[in-house]
């Protein structure tokens, strides 16, 4: 019940960062390869799928929960790496960036 409260509350983050996904664009896929290289080195990463908040999505990151294909692909300002390792102001020019 946690996990879909979870993932509910952060629906918005995780549908952008399956849309981003399915529909890649040459920006967001520099900025989650940025973002991937420093999830790799985190210790927190599961690569087993333990600590997923959705079954069989992992890797995933092993504080949030979050599946890594599709947090590192959401540019919402509200999706921040939870262990401080990378945030959207820092990685992304807003100005410049099209929704």
């Amino acid at each position: 019940m946690k996990s879909i409260k979870k993932i509910w509350t952060n629906r918005k983050q995780i549908f952008e960062g399956i849309k981003n996904y399915l529909f890649r664009r040459r920006e967001i896929e520099e900025i989650s390869r940025q973002r991937m290289n420093i999830c790799m080195n985190c210790p927190e990463i599961d690569h087993e799928g333990t600590k997923c908040a959705a079954p069989g999505t992992q890797p995933c990151c092993g504080s949030c929960g979050c599946s890594l294909a599709f947090k590192t692909r959401s540019i919402d300002e509200d999706n921040d790496c939870p262990m401080g390792y990378w945030n959207n102001d820092e990685m992304i020019d807003n100005e410049h960036y099209i929704y």
